[in-house]
C-alpha cells in the first residue's frame, strides 16, 4: 500500500462525536472494518498509558460520555512518516456534561500499519510528541 493510500485509510477513521451513542456505535463499526483483528490502541500517559484493543477503546470512549456531552477529534493534518506510519494531528473539542463548558486540547496520534490495515495507534497530548514518536522532526 502506498503512502497516499495509508493516509486515505487513516482519514476514514476520524469525524465522529465519540460521546454520542449513535455516532460512537457507527464509529466503532467503521473502526472494526478498517483495522487489523489484533489492533491495539495505546492511551497517552496522562490517561493511564495502557494498551487496549477495539473493545477496550470502546469502553474508554463510553466512559467519556459520563464527563462530556460532546467529544470530537478534529484532525487537521495527516502526515506520512515512512512506509507504514501516519501521524494525525489536530484538536479535541468537547463540552463538559455538567458544566456545559467547551474545552479544547491539542492531540497527536501515530498510526502504524501492517499490510493494508492499521495495527496500532499511539495517542499523544501534542503534535510535537507524536512527530517525535514517529521519528520526524518538530
Amino acid at each position: 500500500m502506498g503512502l497516499d493510500s495509508n493516509v486515505e485509510l487513516v482519514e476514514r477513521i476520524y469525524g465522529f462525536d465519540w460521546a454520542a451513542v449513535g455516532t460512537r456505535t457507527q464509529g466503532f463499526e467503521r473502526l472494526r472494518e478498517l483495522v487489523a483483528d489484533d489492533f491495539e490502541s495505546r492511551m497517552s500517559d496522562e490517561v493511564g498509558g495502557r494498551t487496549v484493543g477495539v473493545d477496550g477503546l470502546a469502553q474508554f470512549v463510553e466512559a467519556l460520555e459520563q464527563d462530556f456531552s460532546e467529544f470530537h477529534y478534529e484532525a487537521e493534518e495527516f502526515l506520512p512518516a515512512g512506509d507504514d506510519t501516519v501521524v494525525v494531528a489536530g484538536r479535541i473539542r468537547c463540552v463538559g456534561r455538567a458544566s456545559k463548558v467547551p474545552l479544547s486540547q491539542e492531540f497527536g496520534h501515530v498510526w502504524r500499519l501492517e499490510g493494508e490495515s492499521p495495527k496500532r495507534v499511539e495517542a499523544h497530548m501534542s503534535r510535537g510528541d507524536a512527530l517525535r514518536a514517529a521519528g520526524l522532526r518538530t
